[in-house]
């Protein structure tokens, strides 16, 4: 019985060693009506999986979707103001950090430049560009 109760502790210390996730940052220098703002993000990709359980509701196995879900956050900064935001795959929830406004931006990544669309849903949707650092 020990036996197999450290077998158990030891798979699970090394699983969990394996599943480490790394996080990039990135900077890119934004042009926000004029005056010049600095997007700094930290960026995780998580690969999905589908699961199996079996009859018993146990785990049977899993099998890789190919599909990467983006998850990121991050602040934007410039002379007039202030915000941080959190984001998952193209959109991100922005918070004015002295109204607490919120508002929905779509982030479009082409190579080294990002398209921001404020309110990209409308009404009349603002498009910012910035280039990474």
């Amino acid at each position: 019985m020990i036996r197999t109760i450290a077998f158990v502790v030891l798979a699970c210390c090394t699983l969990a060693a394996t599943t480490t996730r790394a996080q990039n940052v990135y900077t890119w220098v934004c042009n926000i009506e004029g005056a010049a703002a600095q997007l700094t993000a930290q960026v995780e990709a998580v690969n999905s999986a589908g699961v199996f359980i079996d009859p018993g509701g146990m785990f049977a196995g899993s099998i890789p979707l190919d599909q990467v879900i983006y998850y990121y956050q991050g602040s934007l900064v410039s002379q007039t103001g202030q915000y941080s935001f959190v984001g998952e795959n193209e959109f991100a929830d922005f918070t004015d950090l002295y109204t607490n406004q919120r508002f929905r931006v779509q982030m479009i990544v082409q190579g080294r430049d990002l398209l921001m669309i404020v309110n990209p849903f409308g009404p009349q949707p603002v498009q910012y560009f910035c280039q990474m650092r």
